[in-house]
């Protein structure tokens, strides 16, 4: 199952019996689930996941931002999540058309170093050899 599914499709059912056990404070082996099992919950699990993901607590269109400034604070949300590599597997094979994906830009399914801004690239950008119409004439 793809990642961006697992987070949006959240059903307490699953392939088997699952008994989950609340996160522990420091390790305390002798939590239960019948202490808080709040957070086992839809609603539960989308408060941990709004404290934990950045692109689920933060304004979604910033990882797919027009400017350069917001792709690379996109960028550095994301090196402090802890779903980066799976969030980066899942759009390497899903060759996502563009955006913000587990800390690295893509552009038309490719990672790429970083985003153009819109319109035509400077002069000193442009390929060597290639010619402008001005120096062709």
């Amino acid at each position: 199952m793809r990642l961006s599914t697992m987070l949006d499709t959240m059903t307490s059912g699953g392939a088997g019996p699952w008994t989950p056990s609340p996160p522990t404070s420091r390790g305390d082996a002798a939590a239960s689930t019948d202490q808080d099992p709040s957070w086992v919950t839809d609603e539960g699990f989308r408060r941990l996941v709004a404290q934990t993901i950045p692109c689920r607590s933060n304004d979604p269109e910033l990882w797919f931002a027009e400017r350069a400034a917001d792709v690379e604070r996109a960028k550095e949300l994301c090196r402090a999540c802890p779903l980066v590599a799976g969030c980066l597997a899942g759009a390497r094979e899903r060759r996502e058309p563009w955006g913000v994906w587990g800390g690295e830009i893509f552009v038309d399914g490719v990672v790429v170093a970083r985003k153009r801004g819109r319109g035509r690239p400077p002069k000193s950008e442009q390929s060597p050899g290639v010619t402008t119409p001005r120096e062709a004439a």
